[in-house]
């Protein structure tokens, strides 16, 4: 399927990009910035697609990031304040 081990590996990286994504706008309810979708994806935005092929032990790490990654930000006073 891929020509070799760096497409492979920047596949893997785009999907696995997407799905914390995916994990993102879970969080905050937001609407999906490909399928424009609010409360869930259409069947083929990549995003829910780059999900789909992860398994649950991967969705769980991936969820499990970006909320660290977001108890982080909300400690950062740094991102407290209004945006110029």
């Amino acid at each position: 399927m891929f020509e070799s081990e760096e497409q492979r590996k920047r596949a893997e990286l785009i999907v696995m990009t997407l799905a914390k994504l995916y994990v993102v706008l879970e969080l905050s309810r937001a609407t999906c910035p490909v399928c424009r979708n609010s409360s869930s994806h259409d069947a083929e935005c990549p995003i829910t697609m780059a999900w789909s092929l992860l398994d649950e032990d991967q969705q769980q790490n991936a969820r499990t990031a970006i909320r660290a990654m977001a108890l982080t930000i909300g400690r950062d006073d740094s991102f407290a304040g209004p945006v110029h």
